[in-house]
């Protein structure tokens, strides 16, 4: 009889359990659901890169903790360069990215270098040892980038004063690669 009521307690505390168990995953669920919801409706108005399309806009933090918006840029051409520091060939295309930068932003242009997917930390690090003097924006879990459809590092977009794409880079850029491919958008301007 022992037996049998113990047996009969371990199945009932087995079944609370499990309903437990599916009463978090259900919850877990809603929660992930809500967020996937608050993302789409935060990265709407940014469009995957199509050369001759519209961006749109996005908002990051730089390193300063200001929010910063593509908008903000609207009038100027816009190069935004994706990297992270574990990225050797984003950190190999940095100083041509800044000698480029220095010769040309009085002329309408403009730099934004979105650290994909790190810390501000290691962001302010790499800036640190690199000496760039252009902004750098944190996307934290990459998910703007992803919204513009880069995939991999160093990927760069121009964008014209409009807010279209001008241009699409995937690779390192050398210092003749910012000539041949930027250079005539902003001599045109």
């Amino acid at each position: 009889m022992k037996t049998k009521f113990k047996q009969k307690g371990t199945a009932k505390k087995k079944s609370q359990r499990n309903w437990q168990i599916l009463v978090g995953i259900g919850i877990f669920l809603i929660i992930m659901a809500g967020l996937s919801l608050t993302h789409k409706a935060e990265s709407e108005s940014i469009q995957r890169a199509v050369k001759g399309q519209p961006l749109g806009d996005f908002s990051l933090l730089d390193l300063h903790a200001n929010e910063i918006h593509l908008s903000d840029y609207r009038g100027k051409i816009v190069l935004i360069n994706s990297w992270a520091s574990w990225c050797p060939p984003c950190m190999a295309e940095m100083p041509a990215l800044e000698k480029f930068y220095q010769q040309n932003k009085g002329h309408n242009f403009e730099i934004l270098a979105v650290n994909a997917g790190e810390s501000q930390a290691t962001a302010q690090n790499f800036v640190r040892r690199s000496g760039v003097s252009f902004p750098i924006l944190l996307d934290e879990d990459a998910s703007t980038l992803t919204a513009m459809g880069i995939n991999g590092y160093p990927t760069s977009i121009l964008v014209g004063p409009d807010g279209n794409v001008l241009h699409i880079h995937i690779g390192l850029f050398f210092p003749e690669d910012l000539e041949k491919e930027i250079s005539p958008f902003l001599v045109s301007q």
